[in-house]
């Protein structure tokens, strides 16, 4: 197949923009990792920047179909774009549809739907100090951007001690960043990330993950943007792709994600954040339709590098959605 390959590359930042503006953005090693696995797989891939210009490369190309890892441009809704321009185009696409992509992305609105079948913790947007009050939080809580990805904004102390420390950093955050603002109480167990891939009845598990600090300190470990970058992340905290924990807390886990993934619609692939809260029970933070697939770095990558290959991860990715398309 002549396949699309959808993104945004980073740009350069401008005076006075945050440091990790994009960090949602796919550089060059992850394109070449990419195309590479796409090409040994016997397709023709071709990278194809999502910006206002989608429309019309997309038009002109002769695609047959899309691999879309794009984040798109824009707030709140920009991951669905490049999707729901493929569908005005006929372009049959990997990954969700572009309501997913939506919901996903808006932190807030992904709890409320899984909140049915998935622990949640207690939380809300906030854009004032009354709202915040109104909460009625225990503290400590996390303090995060309600609709950015790959720990953008949860950078420099996230974790605030009172109702002063968070009313500050909402108002850093609103400046800095121009969203609403996602406040937390703070879910203090292990940190865990699932990987599924697939669709319907054939979702599986691609594995789970658990995060943690190899040395914990008095503060509540937070898997912030600073370690997420950090090339010496191994310094400071542990990967695990087998998580040491029991069997039952894995299953649950395992039921939690996959009921998230279901709830909010997702397909091909998807990785869903979870934290275990003090009765070893898995609570929800987040799910992302677009997961990293940059080689030997991203979660998906490590995760899997012990039982399929790279092209393989790729590859079963394309396949699921391939299936997809040939089914009325």
């Amino acid at each position: 197949m002549k396949l699309a390959v959808l993104y945004n590359p980073p740009g350069a930042l401008l005076p006075g923009e945050p440091i990790d503006k994009y960090a949602e953005h796919d550089g060059e090693e992850t394109i070449r990792g990419l195309c590479g696995a796409l090409e040994r797989l016997g397709h023709t891939p071709t990278p194809v920047i999502a910006d206002r210009r989608l429309p019309w490369r997309l038009d002109e190309g002769g695609f047959d179909a899309a691999f879309n890892i794009a984040e798109g441009e824009g707030r709140r809704s920009r991951e669905a774009i490049p999707a729901a321009v493929c569908e005005l185009l006929g372009v049959p696409y990997t990954h969700s549809d572009p309501l997913t992509l939506a919901v996903c992305l808006d932190k807030d609105v992904a709890r409320r739907l899984v909140s049915s079948e998935v622990r949640v913790a207690r939380g809300g947007v906030v854009s004032s100090r009354a709202e915040l009050v109104a909460l009625g939080l225990r503290f400590p809580v996390i303090v995060k951007p309600n609709d950015e990805g790959s720990s953008k904004g949860i950078r420099g102390g996230p974790l605030a001690a009172d109702e002063d420390a968070a009313w500050s950093k909402v108002r850093w955050l609103t400046e800095t960043y121009g969203c609403p603002v996602l406040v937390e109480e703070l879910v203090t167990g292990a940190e865990v990330t699932v990987g599924l891939r697939g669709n319907g009845d054939d979702v599986e598990l691609l594995g789970i993950t658990e995060l943690g600090p190899v040395r914990p300190g008095p503060e509540p470990f937070v898997y912030t943007h600073e370690l997420k970058t950090d090339p010496n992340y191994a310094e400071h905290m542990y990967i695990r792709p087998t998580p040491q924990l029991p069997a039952d807390q894995l299953q649950a886990i395992e039921g939690a994600a996959r009921a998230a993934f279901r709830l909010l619609g997702c397909r091909d692939v998807a990785r869903v954040d979870l934290r275990l809260n003090d009765a070893g029970e898995p609570v929800f933070l987040e799910c992302n339709p677009i997961p990293g697939l940059k080689p030997g770095w991203s979660d998906l990558v490590l995760m899997t590098r012990d039982r399929m290959s790279y092209d393989e991860l790729i590859g079963g990715v394309l396949v699921a959605a391939q299936r997809r398309w040939s089914k009325p």
